[in-house]
């Protein structure tokens, strides 16, 4: 049963108690007051009856008497009075009604109920009369009690009717009231509790009572703040767990694969020296037309391919620290940018370099770093929009300056960043690619275009340095990729 319903059955309850009590008290005083009028009237009107029969006895005789009560009889509707006599046997037509009346004190009436045979219940008096010859008679009323019933079965009715309709309203009235106040509030309360146990903490409760539900209303909005503050800090601290383990890992990876890196570095670069050194000697000892010259050119230059490899993986085990000094961003990208120009063209791709990307950044922007890591950072960039771009498209290279947050679980505070934004139009990439492009030896290149230390070494230069990388692409919509750094301060030694 609901709260509602039950408020309303035990108010009903106790209105019908109540009411019922007081219905039933009223009735047993109605029925004592009538009861004292029947008696009052008809004392009253046997001591009026008797006196004026006695004295008319006294006067006149017995007849004149008897006729005197006669009479009394046919003025009263709703009394029957008789003459009777007291020393006659029962049964006489003039003996009392009552078997048991047979004397009467000197001027004590005697009232008393009994129903007679097939009648109802009867009130019957009995007023003495003495003559002068000493018998002594009285004037017997007779009153029956059916009116003073149907008087009470009205009065039960009247009450029992009024009561219903009382309890019936009242029921009504409690049942809207706890439906408003205390039904609709707490199945508001059920569904905000369910939503918020299904996970949903943006639901607030509008009630308005100044009451305990209202006050309870409260208090739940105010716990559903707390938790969503609360969820919020946990699945920051949990986003920054992940990055920590995310790191670690990839810190692990990153040792494990130098430490492979440098042994391999070791053991091939003394055979690429002397392959090399072969093929030189027979480029130079075999004559021009001969296959054997180009069949040396092309081990020559495959011998100097592996050894860039080579290198990149020494830098990549063994990255040397950057030796850091003042200089001017624009500077450095505009030089990277004309050294790259002619591989853009030789793909047909464009590299514009608009005045900035976002914010204008008209200013020169001092940033403090190892200009040679910096140009390979931006280099490698570069080089892969070009591979993403197909014929035709742009390459667009800016800056962008402005206050910047570290992402999670990089450490420092919030400040002035600079950026070297690097965007094409080329294929993009989804979630999965984003998530493993910084991760060592992996490419989505072909075969020879790319060993996959590209971004692994980026990344470590720009952590190097302070700053990080962060990419946006999606599919089809091309990619962005923005160096990050802090900007140096002002009236530092450059």
């Amino acid at each position: 049963m609901k709260l509602a319903s039950k408020l309303t059955l035990a108010v009903t309850c106790a209105i019908l108690a109540v009411l019922a009590t007081n219905s039933f008290i009223r009735v047993q005083r109605e029925l004592a007051l009538f009861d004292e009028d029947m008696r009052r009237d008809g004392r009253i009107l046997g001591r009026a009856i008797a006196g004026d029969a006695e004295r008319a006895w006294s006067r006149s005789g017995v007849i004149d008497a008897i006729d005197q009560v006669l009479g009394a009889n046919e003025r009263e509707a709703h009394v029957t009075i008789r003459w009777v006599w007291l020393d006659v046997p029962p049964g006489h037509p003039q003996a009392p009604m009552v078997p048991t009346v047979t004397e009467l004190a000197d001027d004590v009436p005697l009232v008393l109920e009994w129903t007679p045979p097939g009648e109802e219940d009867t009130l019957f008096s009995y007023f003495p009369i003495r003559g002068p010859d000493g018998r002594v008679a009285a004037v017997e009323l007779r009153e029956s009690r059916a009116a003073e019933r149907r008087y009470i079965r009205r009065t039960v009715l009247q009450a029992t009717l009024a009561t219903s309709a009382l309890v019936v309203l009242a029921g009504l009235v409690t049942l809207g009231l706890g439906m408003a106040l205390v039904g609709r509030p707490v199945r508001q309360l059920v569904e905000h509790a369910r939503k918020v146990g299904q996970g949903d903490l943006s639901a607030r409760l509008a009630l308005r009572q100044q009451d305990e539900i209202g006050t309870l209303a409260a208090e739940m909005n105010a716990m559903t703040e707390r938790l969503g503050r609360a969820r919020a800090e946990l699945e920051a601290e949990t986003q920054a767990k992940v990055s920590a383990v995310e790191q670690l890992r990839h810190a692990d990876r990153l040792a494990t694969i130098g430490r492979l890196s440098a042994g391999i570095a070791h053991e091939v670069g003394t055979p690429l020296n002397v392959i090399t050194g072969y093929a030189r000697l027979i480029v130079d000892d075999v004559p021009a037309a001969s296959p054997a010259r180009e069949h040396a050119e092309i081990i020559g230059q495959q011998a100097h391919r592996v050894a860039a490899i080579v290198r990149q993986l020494l830098d990549f085990a063994r990255p040397r620290p950057p030796a850091k000094a003042h200089h001017e961003l624009g500077a450095i990208v505009a030089r990277t940018v004309g050294m790259l120009d002619s591989i853009a063209r030789k793909r047909g791709v464009q590299l514009e370099r608009p005045a900035a990307i976002g914010p204008a950044a008209p200013a020169p922007v001092e940033v403090e770093v190892d200009d040679g890591q910096l140009q390979q950072v931006i280099t490698n960039l570069v080089v892969n929009a070009i591979h993403a771009s197909a014929p035709g498209q742009t390459v667009e290279i800016g800056i962008e300056r402005g206050v910047g947050a570290p992402p999670p679980g990089h450490g420092g505070a919030p400040g002035p960043r600079v950026c070297v934004c690097v965007r094409d139009h080329g294929t993009g990439m989804d979630p999965e690619v984003q998530a493993r492009i910084f991760d060592p030896f992996f490419t989505t290149k072909d075969v020879g275009e790319g060993t996959g230390l590209g971004l692994s070494v980026a990344h470590g230069i720009v952590r190097e340095h302070g700053g990080w990388i962060e990419v946006s692409s999606a599919p089809g919509q091309g990619s962005t990729f923005r160096v990050c750094l802090p900007v140096a301060e002002e009236g530092a030694d450059a």
